[in-house]
């Protein structure tokens, strides 16, 4: 005989994503939408009562071998030992006809004692009726993995190449990777691998990612390769358009050194670009790591001179292919 199903699922993490598709898959085994959909009790901790909770798991399935009651925020309304206590107390009282999701959004924090939650202590001593996972976003190479098994689930492919690219786009945010990957498998019309030409025309702020190449040629003296990418960028965009892009990345790079001037983090300038600039998460530790190598008074004065050369372009005082030719000499003279 098989080990009877978990009754208590601990969900935690910060890959939401993940843990949506988890709970969907779940939901899927209950049966047809309509008989699913009356096995399926959706609370939130921050408003639900624990008799409201008693009283959900106490229901008995309809045409079906169990039901799920998915909480939201479990802990929002305990605190204190004796809260714990009965909450525990409830789990172990959760029958084999359901299953409880705790599903929370955040890593669950361990004690400065032994590194575990009084939930994860909970559960290692009721293995047999608990099912417990970590979602970790993944990143860096992880997210170019993730992008191509996602792909091969949907029913395509993507390149290695193209995987990567796509992963340097998004950052870390696995729900925004899913909707591109169902574009560019849909344009592809899932016949061939997806590959980086695809995720150039069809994936926002590609451009933006060339435009760090340039900028990572300037800052770093590369003017060879600073002017390769310039020529390039003007056989397919108009010059002015080029160098607004240009601004805006050393614009990010400012007000990245003023955070970190103040002794913010990387992960403070983060938060504080897509905030107020609604700038994702990727380009944002690029413009941290750029503006690591200058000290604000140089940035400013780039800054000015950009500035400078766009309203000189506008009034018609110089030629703008020449100016963001003498531009990129310029920079790469610092």
């Amino acid at each position: 005989m098989s080990d009877p199903a978990p009754v208590v699922y601990l969900l935690h993490g910060e890959d939401e994503f993940a843990i949506a598709q988890f709970v969907t898959d779940l939901e899927s085994r209950l049966g047809d939408d309509s008989i699913a959909s009356m096995n399926i009790t959706r609370l939130d901790g921050r408003t639900c009562s624990q008799d409201e909770l008693v009283s959900a798991v106490s229901v008995m399935p309809f045409l079906a071998e169990r039901r799920l009651v998915e909480l939201t925020h479990p802990l929002a309304r305990i605190s204190g030992k004796a809260d714990q206590e009965k909450f525990q107390a409830l789990l172990e009282r959760v029958p084999p006809t359901t299953a409880l999701l705790l599903i929370f959004d955040q890593p669950l924090k361990g004690s400065p004692k032994d590194g575990k939650h009084w939930l994860e202590r909970w559960a290692e001593k009721n293995k047999g009726r608990v099912f417990e996972r970590l979602f970790t976003l993944p990143k860096g190479p992880a997210m170019g993995q993730w992008i191509q098994k996602r792909a091969k689930d949907c029913g395509g492919q993507f390149t290695p190449q193209a995987a990567q690219l796509l992963a340097s786009l998004v950052g870390d945010d696995p729900r925004m990777a899913d909707q591109e990957i169902q574009k560019l498998l849909a344009y592809v019309n899932y016949e061939r691998p997806v590959d980086p030409e695809d995720v150039y025309t069809i994936t926002p702020e590609t451009k933006k990612l060339e435009d760090f190449a340039l900028v990572n040629a300037l800052r770093s003296g590369r003017r060879r390769e600073a002017m390769a990418a310039l020529q390039k960028a003007l056989q397919e965009d108009d010059p002015l358009q080029i160098l607004g892009s240009i601004i805006y990345q050393f614009r990010l790079m400012l007000l990245a050194r003023s955070v970190l001037d103040a002794g913010g983090s990387t992960e403070q300038v983060v938060q504080e670009l897509g905030d107020h600039l609604n700038v994702r998460s990727y380009p944002a530790r690029i413009a941290a790591d750029q503006a690591r190598r200058y000290p604000s008074p140089v940035l400013e004065k780039i800054y000015r001179y950009l500035l400078d050369v766009d309203t000189a372009i506008k009034t018609g005082e110089v030629d703008a292919s020449l100016a963001l030719n003498q531009l990129v000499t310029q920079l790469t003279s610092l």
